[in-house]
């Protein structure tokens, strides 16, 4: 069992991370009706981008604005708290604890099936145009 149900072919996790890691519109769109196939037909995609300061007060409003209005979650405050929560906990992934205030660019996505929640990022960061950097985060939060 992983996370209170029976083993499928990808975890929620590596759905979600999958889905924020593509390149495009039509990559996520192709991966998102791939997960369907693989038992998770709530799923959504959006960017977050700004300095780390503007980019954590983005994160958990993108993540509830997105996840309610394409119907990933309900709008009940346990599903919202779980959002939030998971957002947060993919953000320490994110965060650069060396640099003071960093640029992030970050893919946010969130696969949901009956039970459990996952916010996946995926991203570049950088101090300075030149210095780039691949990021990853992932949180996941029951309902």
């Amino acid at each position: 069992m992983i996370y209170g149900r029976g083993m499928k072919e990808v975890s929620l996790g590596r759905a979600a991370l999958i889905l924020a890691m593509t390149e495009n519109r039509e990559r996520e769109e192709e991966v998102k009706k791939w997960l369907g196939l693989m038992g998770y037909p709530k799923a959504v995609a959006t960017e977050v981008s700004g300095t780390l300061s503007e980019f954590k007060q983005k994160v958990v409003k993108n993540a509830v604005t997105a996840a309610l209005n394409t119907g990933v979650i309900d709008n009940e405050p346990e599903k919202i708290h779980s959002v939030v929560h998971a957002a947060l906990e993919a953000l320490c992934g994110i965060e650069l604890l060396s640099m003071a205030n960093p640029s992030l660019k970050v893919k946010l996505s969130i696969v949901a099936d009956d039970k459990w929640l996952a916010v996946g990022m995926f991203g570049m960061s950088a101090a300075y145009p030149s210095t780039n950097h691949e990021r990853a985060g992932l949180g996941i939060m029951h309902l």
